[in-house]
């Protein structure tokens, strides 16, 4: 129990304290006054707008989730909408059979275009980790007869349960992903904000078609680079108007939270929908092409070299030999070597004889070029099968001269030729005596 005169004491000293603290805030608000600053209060997504609000600049709504709300804009475009030189719902006509083969993944051998989601993230930094979040998630798929894209926008970090609950319920609608680059970036941030979010990760069970690995496959050599806006420049015939580039985006969505004023994050919602549209008619590229190469509308050979190529390996040497015939037509060094290459092994398979070793006399007369290949090739074709021994010998000592592009075990290989042929040309001549 205090005593009185220590009652009193505290009393004196609360009383004291709140004096002190009235002399401040009276203090504060006349320097305020003096430097015509006006103080506000933060609401609950942070300050009050400078400039205009989000609904008016995007429309959109806010939805009501167990975890709070979120607010999200939902565009639809009907299947007759041309994006680029596609219309969306061709993509709903193509074969599906090139996302397997060119990915390898099984799980994709059943993927069908209307049960599968387009899901792309803007986020708050490009490093990933947990300090990473996606402050923007837009997801696209077919409905209706036309295609809708649904955005999901965090307006500040409270609304991120919110907006993955909503997320985890897209997500339970859908069979499969297609993503650009999501394997490596969209889906394990998404995964890691998932977790610490303590929710359920919702991806185990979803095949995802990541549209940046067949685009590398394809393209690689023909385009400057596989970024998407690279794909739709050279590829798709997209021309982005008034887009933004990827790396102001982050500063953009501060700038939207510390201001409230959305007139910079209208543009970033106009670039997530534009990156979805873009997925929906490079994959529509991407099987079109696969499944019938005669719809290359692009006279570059080496685009048909890559396809050529692709075919060999997946076994359809028909496909192989038409692009591969194409592609030495229309190519320049050092793309025709490489094509007259494939389609001497091509001709090799297919049992062509004769058309290879054409192929392999041409290589020898190409400038600028040192391999052994045409000559290792035409001394098997001189020894098996025209049975001339010493035209092999010739082959293989010319091949044996290219000392600096010869490894130790193609050298003990042409090596261990030279002396098989010595010795079937030396019985050869003895048989003739």
């Amino acid at each position: 129990m205090l005593k009185t005169k220590d009652k009193l004491a505290s009393l004196s000293l609360r009383r004291g304290e709140r004096e002190r603290h009235g002399v401040l805030s009276d203090l504060r608000r006349r320097l305020d006054r003096l430097s015509g600053t006006r103080r506000v209060e933060k609401t609950a997504y942070g300050y009050p707008p400078q400039g205009k609000a989000i609904e008016e600049l995007v429309g959109g709504q806010s939805l009501s989730t167990p975890f709070g709300e979120i607010f999200t804009v939902t565009e639809t475009y009907g299947s007759g909408y041309r994006h680029g030189g596609i219309l969306l719902g061709e993509l709903l006509e193509v074969p599906l059979y090139p996302a397997h083969l060119i990915t390898r993944d099984e799980r994709l051998k059943d993927i069908d275009f209307a049960r599968t989601l387009f899901l792309d993230t803007e986020t708050t930094g490009l490093s990933g980790g947990t300090g990473t979040y996606a402050f923007m998630v837009g997801v696209g798929s077919f409905q209706g007869g036309g295609f809708s894209v649904q955005q999901l926008f965090m307006r500040n970090h409270s609304e991120e349960k919110a907006m993955l609950f909503l997320l985890g319920e897209l997500l339970g609608h859908c069979d499969f992903l297609v993503t650009f680059n999501g394997k490596n970036y969209d889906i394990p941030l998404l995964e890691t904000r998932f977790i610490l979010s303590r929710f359920s990760v919702p991806f185990a069970d979803k095949a995802n078609y990541d549209l940046l690995f067949p685009s590398r496959k394809i393209w690689r050599r023909v385009c400057q680079n596989c970024r998407l806006v690279t794909l739709e420049a050279q590829l798709l015939d997209v021309d982005r108007e008034d887009d933004i580039p990827s790396e102001l985006i982050p500063y953009y969505y501060f700038d939207f939270v510390r201001t409230g004023d959305a007139g910079k994050i209208g543009r970033v919602f106009h670039h997530n929908r534009m990156d979805i549209l873009s997925m929906v008619i490079l994959a529509h590229r991407i099987h079109s092409t696969y499944h019938d190469p005669s719809t290359i509308h692009s006279r570059r050979g080496v685009e048909r070299m890559v396809l050529g190529k692709l075919f060999m390996e997946h076994g359809m040497i028909e496909k192989a030999t038409g692009c591969l015939e194409d592609a030495r037509k229309l190519s320049e060094e050092p793309f025709q070597w490489e094509a007259m290459r494939l389609l001497s092994l091509v001709y090799k398979r297919r049992g062509l004889w004769e058309r290879s070793a054409a192929l392999w006399e041409d290589m020898l007369s190409c400038d600028g070029r040192r391999s052994s290949f045409p000559y290792v090739e035409l001394a098997k074709h001189y020894e098996h099968r025209v049975k001339d021994y010493s035209k092999a010998l010739e082959m293989v000592r010319r091949a044996s001269e290219m000392v600096d592009c010869l490894g130790l075990s193609e050298r003990e290989a042409l090596l261990h030729r030279e002396r098989r042929v010595t010795r079937k040309e030396k019985k050869s001549r003895c048989s003739t005596l």
